[in-house]
């Protein structure tokens, strides 16, 4: 499991914390590339690629426009994990 990581600040406490995104990633089926989901309360984010690491790579370009509507994350985790099916 590979975690790459960004730090969070709570604007309601008014501290300094860090928020955990977990990504599960996957082999296609139809390919021979990978796809990758991160579960979130109001939906998900999904992306994918044709290696781990650029799957890893548009995971952080896509949570990047998905939080431009959550302004109270400034910084974050990304807990990737790889599954074999």
């Amino acid at each position: 499991m590979l975690t790459l990581s960004k730090t969070a600040y709570n604007n309601v406490r008014g501290d300094t914390m860090y928020t955990t995104f977990n990504v599960i990633i996957r082999p296609c089926v139809d390919t021979t590339g990978y796809w990758a989901t991160c579960y979130m309360p109001d939906g998900g984010v999904n992306t994918d690629g044709e290696t781990i690491q650029e799957v890893e790579s548009n995971m952080f370009e896509a949570m990047d426009l998905y939080l431009e509507d959550h302004p109270e994350i400034t910084d974050y985790f990304l807990d990737f994990e790889v599954k074999n099916a």
